[in-house]
C-alpha cells in the first residue's frame, strides 16, 4: 500500500527519504527540513502512524515495500530506529533503488528473547493503559537532552493505540539483518546520540565494522533521538554526507 507522503526541498534535487522511528511519525523530521532544503525530501509516514491508514497486522518487509511503492527511482534512505530497520531491509531486497544509507539509532540484530518479552509486556501495558502512559518512562529511558522532550512528545502522542501496538508487534517479529551488511555496496554512515541507552555505541560500531567502508558519527549531548535532541551537529554531519553522494 502506498503510504501518505510529504515532500519539500528541491524538487529536482536528489531524492533523500526520511524514516522515521517508533512511536513517531514523518513529523519528527522536522528539524531536518530548512538544512535538507537543497534536497528532494520524501517523509513517508508508516502504517498507521501520521496520515497513513494502518493495516495490521503488519512486518518490516511490509514498511519496505509500502515506501518503495510510493515513489519510483534511486533515494538515499535516512531511518533512525525503526526507520533503520526499515531502510536495512529495502538495501536486501531492492539495492538497486538506493544511492546511499544513512543508519541512525538503530541495530541489525533482531530482537532477543528478553526484548521480545520487554515488547509483550509492552503490548499489554498500552492496551490497558493507552499512549500517553506509555511515552513518560519510553522516552524518559530514550531521551537525553530535555529540551527535546516537548517536540517528542508532541509528536508521539499523536499516535494511536492500535498503530502502537502493531508496530511493537512488528518490532518484535523483525528479521535479522546483520547477514546482509557485508552486501552493502553504496556510502553509509552511521549515526548514533553519545548518550543513547536503546541502541549504544557498541551497536553502531559493530554496524560501521560490518558495511564496507561505513562511517560513523557520534552526535554529542543526545540519545536515542540524535535528530532532534541535537539538530545543528546532526544535520551538519548528514547534509555533508548527502553531497558526498
Amino acid at each position: 500500500m502506498k503510504p501518505a507522503l510529504r515532500e519539500a526541498g528541491d524538487p529536482k534535487g536528489l531524492p533523500v527519504v526520511l524514516l522515521h522511528a517508533f512511536p513517531m511519525s514523518g513529523a519528527m523530521w522536522e528539524p531536518q527540513l530548512e538544512a535538507l532544503k537543497a534536497f528532494r525530501i520524501l517523509i513517508p509516514d508508516l502504517r498507521g502512524f501520521g496520515g497513513t491508514p494502518l493495516v495490521a497486522p503488519w512486518l518490516i518487509e511490509h514498511a519496505a515495500a509500502d515506501v518503495l511503492e510510493s515513489f519510483s527511482g534511486k533515494a538515499a534512505f535516512v531511518g533512525l530506529s525503526m526507520g533503520g530497520y526499515v531502510a536495512l531491509r529495502i538495501a536486501a531486497a531492492a539495492p538497486e533503488r538506493v544511492a546511499g544509507l544513512a543508519l541512525c539509532d538503530t541495530r541489525a540484530e533482531p530482537d532477543a528473547n528478553e526484548n521480545k518479552l520487554k515488547r509483550a509486556a509492552a503490548i499489554d501495558f498500552v492496551r490497558k493503559n493507552g499512549v500517553e502512559a506509555f511515552l513518560g518512562p519510553f522516552l524518559k529511558d530514550a531521551v537525553a537532552n530535555q529540551a527535546a522532550m516537548g517536540f517528542l512528545r508532541g509528536v508521539a502522542a499523536k499516535s494511536s493505540p492500535e498503530a502502537v501496538l502493531a508496530a511493537l508487534a512488528a518490532l518484535a517479529a523483525r528479521p535479522d539483518a546483520a547477514p546482509g551488511l557485508a552486501k552493502i555496496k553504496v556510502p553509509t554512515a552511521i549515526f548514533v546520540g553519545s548518550q543513547d541507552k536503546i541502541t549504544p555505541l557498541p551497536l553502531a560500531e559493530a554496524l560501521r565494522s560490518r558495511i564496507p567502508g561505513a562511517e560513523l558519527h557520534v552526535i554529542s549531548d543526545a540519545g536515542h533521538f540524535s535528530n532532534a535532541e541535537n539538530p545543528a551537529a546532526f544535520n551538519e554531519r548528514l547534509v555533508s554526507f548527502l553531497k558526498r553522494l
